[in-house]
C-alpha cells in the first residue's frame, strides 16, 4: 500500500499517522483454504500484538479478504473481545466465501460460481463479466440475491459492525467479491465508492480521489461517535 500515501496523505486529515505493514512473501496466503486463512490470522494476530492497537485498517485486494475473515472469525468465537480495529477502509476486496462458510453462514452454490466468473474473467485480463456489471447497483442493495448471497440468513453476529468505506472500480472484474462485502458490513454505518477505474488503489480521477479522502474523514469521525467503542 506505499503508492497510495503521497495521494491519499495530501487530501486526508493531517492528524492521522499511517503505519504500511509490508506483506509477509508479498501475499499472505496461496491455495484460499480455510487452513491457510487461519494461519494468516495468526499471523495479523501476531502483528496487532507487536505494533497495535490500531484504530483502523486500509486494506487492498487480499489484505481486505484477511482482515474481514479475521474480524468475523473473531466476532464469532470471541464476543467477548472488542473488534480489533474502529473502522476499516476496503479497497478492491472482499471476504472470501470459504472463512464465511466455515463458520456456518448458507453459501449458495450462485454465490460460489459469480465469484469463480468473476476470478476467470480477471485471470484471463478481462473486465466484469457482462452479467456482473449489469446487476452490481441492484446487488449493492439486494439482501435476497447479493450476487447469490442471501444476506437474509446470515447470522447478524457475522455482520461486521464497525464502521466500513468500501471503493471499487466498475471494470473491476472482481467486483461482486467486494459486493458481498458490503453486504455484510453494518447498513447503518458503511458508504461506499464506486469509481471509474479497475483494480486500482485508489481512484485516478482527482475528483473521486477528493470525495474518497472525504468519505475517509467520514469514518474515521464516525469511528468515534457515542457508542462505536463499546460495539
Amino acid at each position: 500500500m506505499r503508492p497510495v500515501s503521497p495521494l491519499l496523505l495530501a487530501r486526508v486529515d493531517k492528524d492521522l499517522d499511517f503505519d504500511f505493514v509490508d506483506v509477509p512473501r508479498h501475499k499472505f496466503y496461496d491455495t484460499g483454504d480455510v487452513k491457510d486463512i487461519r494461519a494468516a490470522h495468526k499471523w495479523l494476530e501476531k502483528k496487532l500484538g507487536d505494533a497495535g492497537p490500531y484504530d483502523g485498517v486500509l486494506a487492498y485486494s487480499q489484505s481486505v479478504a484477511l482482515v474481514s475473515s479475521f474480524l468475523l472469525y473473531r466476532q464469532w468465537y470471541e464476543q467477548e473481545r472488542p473488534p480489533a480495529f474502529k473502522f476499516a477502509i476496503w479497497l478492491s476486496g472482499g471476504v472470501p466465501l470459504a472463512a464465511l462458510r466455515d463458520l456456518g453462514a448458507p453459501v449458495p452454490a450462485a454465490a460460489l460460481d459469480a465469484v469463480a466468473r468473476a476470478r476467470a474473467q480477471h485471470e484471463g485480463g478481462l473486465g466484469p463479466w457482462p452479467a456482473h456489471a449489469a446487476r452490481a447497483r441492484r446487488a449493492v442493495v439486494d439482501s435476497d440475491d447479493c450476487f447469490g448471497l442471501d444476506l437474509n440468513r446470515v447470522p447478524l453476529e457475522l455482520k461486521i459492525r464497525i464502521p466500513t468505506l468500501h471503493a471499487w472500480g466498475r471494470a473491476d472484474p472482481l467486483l461482486p467479491s467486494a459486493v458481498h462485502l458490503v453486504g455484510l458490513c453494518d447498513s447503518y454505518i458503511k458508504k461506499t465508492l464506486v469509481h471509474r477505474g479497475a483494480r486500482e488503489t485508489l481512484p485516478g480521477d482527482p475528483d473521486e480521489l477528493e470525495e474518497m479522502a472525504e468519505l475517509v474523514g467520514w469514518c474515521v469521525r464516525c469511528a468515534s461517535w457515542p457508542g462505536q467503542t463499546l460495539l
